[in-house]
């Protein structure tokens, strides 16, 4: 009866064992966020996509909150991500990716001669590609394919990180690391720079707008989340004790802000007032 007793004992300890060691693997495979910068939305597949530089992946995150891997090979540093149609382009390094999110591939990778640290990706109106170069203090400019890659710089740019285009008045709003750096304007018609607004503040990671024209812009210095009112007399504090804030997406459907905190793991969302 001992004998009995004590063979079973063992039995359930070493299938108890599996089963832990089995949901050790399921943990360890599932994704979760590593230092996320940038942020976008898929409409086709109904979900976010989140670059992860820590681990050097893509992952998605439906509106749940659930993740699911996108791409985990091929990337070294992926930074700056956006949709263009159902092509999903990534800032990586020295290189452009354009993916296939649905199917998890790259379907084109670009690499810059001269490019250093290629930190956000935009598109303009006509499909054109633009990317800020953080270490070569510049913007690059490619066509539609993904070729001719032409250099812009400027003195009002100090370690240049993101970028966003405002349609309307055909520019790209561009923030930098730099100290104390301004709001910077770029034409994408005339390629020329002009200050938007100048600000106190400094390691400037991400840019916004909604649709009510509110520029949303983040602050790694100062660990916050500031907004820039309809009528631009002002800054507003949005949030503030964020550690490493990055990237911003500005999400019609809900209208909320999504903002990937690096060294938090997380992504903040935080809805708006209409008004």
């Amino acid at each position: 009866m001992k004998k009995a007793f004590k063979s079973y004992l063992i039995i359930s300890v070493l299938i108890l064992i599996g089963v832990l060691v089995t949901l050790f693997f399921i943990l360890r495979a599932q994704p979760k966020l590593n230092s996320p910068k940038s942020i976008t939305y898929d409409a086709l597949g109904e979900r976010f996509l989140i670059s992860n530089l820590g681990n050097h992946t893509i992952i998605a995150m439906d509106t749940e909150g659930r993740l699911s891997k996108v791409i985990k090979k091929g990337l070294n540093n992926p930074r700056g991500i956006t949709m263009r149609g159902q092509e999903l382009l990534v800032a990586d390094d020295d290189k452009l990716h354009i993916i296939d999110p649905q199917a998890g591939v790259i379907l084109q990778s670009v690499t810059i001669d001269g490019a250093k640290l290629l930190n956000d990706v935009a598109v303009d109106e006509l499909g054109a590609i633009y990317l800020t170069d953080t270490d070569s203090e510049c913007i690059w400019r490619l066509d539609k394919q993904g070729t001719n890659p032409t250099r812009f710089t400027s003195k009002l740019m100090q370690q240049p990180s993101a970028l966003f285009f405002d349609k309307p008045r055909r520019q790209m709003f561009v923030v930098s690391m730099g100290q104390r750096q301004p709001i910077i304007n770029f034409s994408t018609k005339s390629h020329e720079f002009s200050i938007f607004k100048d600000t106190m503040y400094s390691q400037l990671d991400g840019i916004q707008a909604d649709d009510l024209g509110r520029i949303y812009f983040s602050s790694r210095q100062e660990q916050a989340l500031f907004m820039i009112p309809q009528a631009q007399n002002r800054y507003i504090l949005l949030e503030k004790n964020l550690k490493s804030p990055a990237d911003i997406y500005w999400h019609e459907p809900t209208n909320e802000l999504l903002l990937p905190l690096m060294q938090e793991n997380r992504i903040l969302r935080l809805v708006l007032e209409d008004d």
